[in-house]
């Protein structure tokens, strides 16, 4: 705390004004890094950020692009042959399912710049 010598009573009314502003400014900033750090605890937030640490992840984003590739083969494949319609159906879409989870497994680099390159192609006015 800085030391000063008040001589009358003018300038002890300005050093009250003066303290008085900085204890708004202090109250402000206060309030706002209480927010901040109360926005940091909540459990939306935590997901939030771990979410966006997560989607820089390049073997996280191949997880999730083979996941993706995997749920909609199966879903086209189900829809197809009818997995809930009779044991023929479900049979063969299990088989299906599966030889695609193998192809698509295997392939999954290839089959997303392939992906990305027909969905730049398409963006692109001809």
């Amino acid at each position: 705390m800085i030391k000063e010598n008040i001589k009358n009573r003018k300038e002890l009314q300005l050093r009250i004004l003066e303290l008085k502003n900085l204890r708004v400014k202090q109250e402000i900033e206060l309030k706002d890094s209480i927010k901040e750090f109360a926005n940091t605890l909540s459990p939306v937030a935590m997901i939030k950020n771990s979410l966006h640490e997560l989607v820089h992840d390049k073997d996280v984003k191949l997880d999730l692009a083979n996941l993706s590739l995997n749920a909609g083969a199966n879903f086209v494949i189900d829809k197809i042959l009818g997995k809930n319609r009779s044991v023929k159906g479900y049979l063969s879409s299990l088989l299906m399912e599966n030889v695609s989870k193998f192809f698509i497994n295997k392939n999954v680099p290839e089959i997303i710049s392939g992906i990305s390159k027909l969905i730049s192609s398409k963006s692109k006015p001809s």
